[in-house]
């Protein structure tokens, strides 16, 4: 059995009309002051404790020309409606305190090829600033459904973007390199052309869940070429294919953030600077249903914040 007044809108509706009034005039004893209380006039605040008593065939107060006390009955139900109603205000303001404080968890996708060099700096900053706020992050590079995954946001390539989600950029371009390792590099020689890539032993990437593999676009003579690599190795892991190209086993083609302290090193060298298409730029997206979180809303605050002063970002 449903509890009293609940199940149908109008038994809901009545159960709370004039509610507001009896306690506004119980904790203010007289209808002047609870009518300004609401906003409204004496003789409606009247009316309301009127139709109360007659919908519950009860006296809730004893009114005199001086005065308006409740009765011992009005008294009984004050004493119950007004401990539920300081709960209600209490819960209604800590609601509204959490929408307006950056608070909770906020659940991040982010492929491995950027976590180290786009999220990882962002993280270590927000975390410190936003205490009340934790961070669920999933490294992943499969293709995620935000909204369907409970996710807050992801991080993606522009292009890999559905159009009804909202993008903020992170990074002002990604470019791509090819790699390869000296071993590599010393046993099969080094690439001259586009063309030769075809006689290379490659190290590609497919997408985690499906069998599309990554294709390499170059420019050559102002045209965007897809080379579509034999495979020796396929992965669906980015980082993994960075680490077996850096034993020797074939070109990788990766961000050059992705790569930049194995080239600083010597592990790694860049072929083909300037013939790769870097048309692209990394992105956090998020559903618009989440934008006024105020969670989201400092992180993309933080993330802007970084990369204008330069903070990190892309190191």
């Amino acid at each position: 059995m449903a509890p009293l007044g609940f199940g149908n809108g109008k038994m809901e509706r009545d159960l709370f009309d004039g509610l507001a009034y009896f306690l506004a005039v119980g904790r203010r004893g007289g209808f002047t002051a609870a009518a300004e209380a609401l906003n409204t006039s004496p003789g409606a605040a009247s009316k309301a404790i009127q139709m109360l008593e007659a919908r519950y065939q009860a006296k809730l107060f004893q009114r005199t020309t001086r005065s308006v006390q409740l009765t011992e009955a009005g008294n009984a139900l004050f004493q119950r409606l007004d401990r539920a109603a300081l709960e209600i205000e209490d819960a209604i303001r800590d609601f509204t305190a959490s929408q307006s404080t950056p608070s909770g968890t906020l659940r991040l996708t982010v492929p491995h090829a950027v976590v180290g060099f786009a999220i990882e700096p962002v993280i270590a900053r927000f975390v410190a600033d936003y205490p009340n706020v934790a961070i669920d992050l999933s490294v992943n590079d499969a293709f995620v459904d935000l909204i369907a995954e409970g996710y807050d946001a992801g991080v993606r390539l522009g292009k890999a973007i559905d159009k009804d989600m909202i993008a903020v950029r992170l990074l002002p371009r990604a470019r791509w390199v090819v790699v390869a390792s000296q071993e590599y590099l010393s046993k099969a020689g080094r690439p001259a052309c586009i063309e030769d890539l075809q006689q290379h032993d490659a190290i590609l990437f497919r997408f985690p869940g499906s069998k599309t593999i990554y294709t390499w676009e170059f420019y050559q003579n102002g045209k965007t070429v897809r080379v579509r690599m034999p495979p020796k190795i396929v992965v669906d892991n980015h980082s993994a294919a960075v680490r077996l190209a850096k034993r020797g086993l074939g070109l990788v083609f990766a961000f050059d953030h992705e790569v930049a302290e194995e080239v600083e090193r010597g592990e790694l060298e860049i072929m083909f600077e300037g013939q790769i298409a870097t048309d692209d730029s990394i992105f956090l997206y998020f559903p618009a249903s989440m934008q006024s979180q105020p969670k989201l809303r400092a992180f993309i605050d933080t993330a802007k914040r970084m990369a204008r002063e330069g903070a990190g970002l892309g190191r």
